[in-house]
Order: structure tokens, then C-alpha cells, then sequence
């Protein structure tokens, strides 16, 4: 079951987000989301976000095709202990966009229809 983000209602992360991402680090992708229109990039249907970590240190890269989009950056977790997931996904369905992880997606595309 999706959740609504507390500050746009048409935004929503999984339970599989919600128990597994820190919050402060769902905040932070969904910052950048809401950046890349500003910086002129226009946002596909689904943005992959690939993370690799060793302890606090943590390397992210935003992938996305049509448009291509390729940006990764580096940066330290607040607390060492935090393991995120390897990949997380923001797909847009409809006027919605629900942040879940890779294996969530194929039951919200049968929910919702394909990413659009």
C-alpha cells in the first residue's frame, strides 16, 4: 500500500520505500526530483536512482531514458548505520508519482497501468 507524501498529495512512496529508506534520504530524492524541472530537464516516466554505499559514504546516480538523463553525485549519510536499498524508483502514473523500489513496480504498473 502506497503512502501519501505528507507535503503533495499527489505523491506517494511504498511500504517497501516507507521500512527500508530513511526519511531524511526519501526527502533528499524527492528535492532533487522537484530540482530537475527547475534546471531545465524535462522528467521521464520513471527515474531510476542506482546507490552504492560503504558505510556513510554513499554514491548516487540518477538514471532516466527519454529524455536522456544521466547525473551522479556523492554524499554522507547521517548516520553510518543506514543500509539503503541498491535502487529506487520514482515512476509517474498519471498525474502521480510514487516512489517504491524496483520489485514494487511491476504491481503498480498492473495497478495503476503502465508509467506514463
Amino acid at each position: 500500500m502506497q503512502q501519501p507524501n505528507e507535503s503533495n498529495p499527489h505523491r506517494a512512496q511504498t511500504d517497501g520505500v516507507r521500512f527500508t529508506v530513511p526519511c531524511y534520504f526519501a526527502r533528499l530524492l524527492w528535492q532533487y526530483v522537484d530540482s530537475l524541472p527547475v534546471q531545465g530537464i524535462q522528467l521521464s516516466s520513471a527515474l531510476h536512482f542506482h546507490i552504492r554505499q560503504n558505510a556513510g559514504d554513499c554514491r548516487v546516480a540518477c538514471v532516466q531514458t527519454g529524455p536522456e538523463y544521466r547525473h551522479q553525485w556523492e554524499i554522507q549519510l547521517f548516520n553510518k548505520t543506514d543500509i539503503l536499498p541498491d535502487e529506487i524508483v520514482v515512476g509517474t502514473f498519471g498525474d502521480r508519482q510514487i516512489m517504491c523500489l524496483p520489485e514494487e513496480l511491476p504491481d503498480l504498473q498492473q495497478r495503476y497501468g503502465q508509467v506514463t
